[in-house]
């Protein structure tokens, strides 16, 4: 048995169900409509599934956009989990909410869940 890439599976998940590019990182070259998405934590619970916690941050040119984006990128996760080989389900941790980047003051909305993931066999 063997725990999946999380990273690699959430950004082709979403990729799928969002129309801005998805990465794990804010890209040197920010596009104005992207979202950021990474494994930050969780544990496995035992051998075999794995709970890790992904955060989504949704950027755009304005709050009223940065909101719209995460809300497509959460129900994507709600309803359509199950495109995810061995995801056997998502629950919420944070909703979404309004962090503009400290830097930029760009807009940004993020949220976190926490999945359940079975092992690969080998």
């Amino acid at each position: 048995m063997a725990f999946l890439d999380i990273d690699a599976m959430v950004l082709e998940f979403l990729g799928a169900h969002v129309d801005v590019p998805v990465r794990v990182s804010v890209p040197a070259d920010r596009p104005v409509s992207f979202i950021v998405a990474r494994r930050n934590g969780g544990a496995a619970l035992n051998r075999v599934i794995d709970q890790p916690t992904v955060t989504v941050d949704a950027w755009a040119a304005s709050s009223a956009e940065a909101a719209a984006l995460a809300g497509v990128a959460r129900e994507a996760f709600f309803h359509s989990y199950t495109d995810m080989p061995l995801v056997s389900g998502v629950e919420e941790l944070t909703g979404p909410y309004s962090t503009p980047d400290p830097e930029s003051g760009s807009a940004r909305f993020r949220f976190s869940i926490q999945m359940t993931v079975r092992a690969a066999r080998t």
